[in-house]
């Protein structure tokens, strides 16, 4: 732990240990790192990276839930603004660069003026190297929001895709069933023809039965007249007495 006026900073083992004790919330250190380096929630103070006490409880949140994650991280940025804002201006006020401390020194021994400026120029180049890490530091975390980005429209891609093939899997089902209709559609319309084919057979050797009657009726009916014409008047009568 840090103490800076009024501002408290931890290291994160410390925040693991006081999310498990105030808000019996347990995570490991590596998880821990990750999601803070999510949210932005390092302060950087003498080239060490702390979480400030004010954000700890917003390590609690669920940021797996997209809209969760972007409130959060709107709230860890304003508070870490402050926090950083008033690091800055306490250093100002109160710090004294090591290079300018070193510059204040006033020596006649050569030996010590030669050492002064070989550490100010050491100074120097811890400085720049600092800066060089500093800036490398900000392109990992632009590359792992990137990366993360990548990752949640790459699982919303995938929602979409599992979606996509329900959807489809559905209609191959209901064309399933539409083909399995249609083919007792089929079937039944073919089951009917082939009855109305024997129905209409029946139906037709039944008018031949029918017409084949009245033709030999017909005949009969002719050979009974003509007999009956032909015969004498007396054999007639005769047959009528």
């Amino acid at each position: 732990m840090k103490k800076i006026n009024e501002i408290t900073l931890y290291k994160v083992g410390e925040v693991v240990e006081i999310l498990k004790e105030k808000f019996d919330y347990t995570i490991s250190t590596q998880v821990l790192c990750r999601k803070a380096s999510a949210l932005n929630a390092y302060v950087k103070y003498n080239d060490i990276n702390y979480l400030p006490e004010d954000i700890i409880c917003d390590l609690v949140a669920n940021i797996k839930k997209r809209q969760i994650k972007l409130n959060t991280q709107i709230i860890v940025e304003e508070k870490i603004e402050k926090i950083k804002k008033f690091l800055e201006e306490y250093n100002k006020k109160y710090t004294l660069p090591p290079i300018k401390a070193i510059n204040t020194l006033k020596s006649r021994n050569p030996n010590t003026n030669t050492i002064i400026k070989a550490v100010i120029q050491l100074k120097q180049e811890i400085k720049k190297t600092q800066e060089d890490l500093q800036e490398k530091d900000d392109k990992i975390d632009k590359l792992q929001k990137t990366i993360q980005k990548t990752q949640e429209d790459l699982q919303e891609k995938d929602g979409e895709i599992t979606r996509l093939k329900i959807a489809i899997n559905k209609t191959k089902e209901d064309l399933q069933e539409k083909d399995e209709e249609i083919t007792r559609l089929k079937i039944a319309i073919k089951k009917t023809k082939e009855e109305m084919r024997e129905e209409i057979q029946d139906k037709n050797q039944e008018i031949t039965r029918i017409k084949i009657a009245i033709n030999k009726t017909r005949e009969n009916m002719q050979k009974d007249m003509l007999t009956t014409l032909l015969e004498p008047r007396g054999a007639a009568y005769k047959k009528n007495t």
